[in-house]
């Protein structure tokens, strides 16, 4: 019994001491990883929607439980686009994407999936440019469909093969700021 004290003595204090070496070095590197995902975020914003001057973000102003944030796109003054960070659930959890809008064009500027879990080898395709070029210059006019098959109508993306859950979970969330881009800017 004696030895049963001392080895659970001996695993808390191990624990213990294993913990606040995590909690540590977590205070140390939060700020560094912080500023990491900033800047990533800040690069999807200029490969999203190219050529504009500043990006805004906006206060929460959507009714949407999928959309996580509004970014306007300017140039100069205007505001030529909007940019939409939403977070639609896939098949390994919630995912997150940009998804950027022209105002003028009424059209999808393109996606960045900005964060994942999917499956590797199938759902986790979802980042590659091959999948995500599916998205650009579709109109913001009516919500996409997903489809098994090769594409018959603009307003249709092709599911990764294996993966039609992540495919409708990327199109869902499209879709959430699309319909909100077009309540918003779909008049001009």
């Amino acid at each position: 019994m004696n030895k049963i004290i001392k080895l659970t003595v001996f695993l808390l204090v191990v624990t213990g001491v294993a913990g606040l070496a995590i909690g540590y070095v977590n205070g140390i590197t939060a700020p560094v990883i912080a500023i990491q995902e900033e800047e990533r975020l800040q690069q999807g914003y200029g490969e999203i929607y190219p050529g504009a001057d500043e990006y805004e973000a906006l206060s929460d102003q959507s009714d949407s439980e999928t959309i996580e944030s509004v970014i306007l796109a300017k140039k100069g003054q205007d505001t030529a686009g909007v940019l939409y960070i939403v977070t639609p659930k896939g098949y390994g959890g919630a995912m997150k994407i940009l998804v950027g809008f022209d105002i003028a064009g009424q059209k999808i500027t393109g996606i960045k999936i900005l964060n994942q879990a999917e499956t590797p080898g199938l759902g986790a395709n979802c980042v590659q440019s091959w999948f995500t070029e599916r998205f650009q210059d579709k109109t913001a006019a009516s919500d996409l469909k997903v489809v098994k098959v090769e594409t018959e109508a603009a307003d249709e993306i092709q599911a990764i093969t294996a993966a039609t859950i992540t495919t409708k979970a990327v199109a869902d969330g499209v879709n959430a700021a699309r319909a909100d881009f077009t309540a918003i800017y779909g008049s001009n």
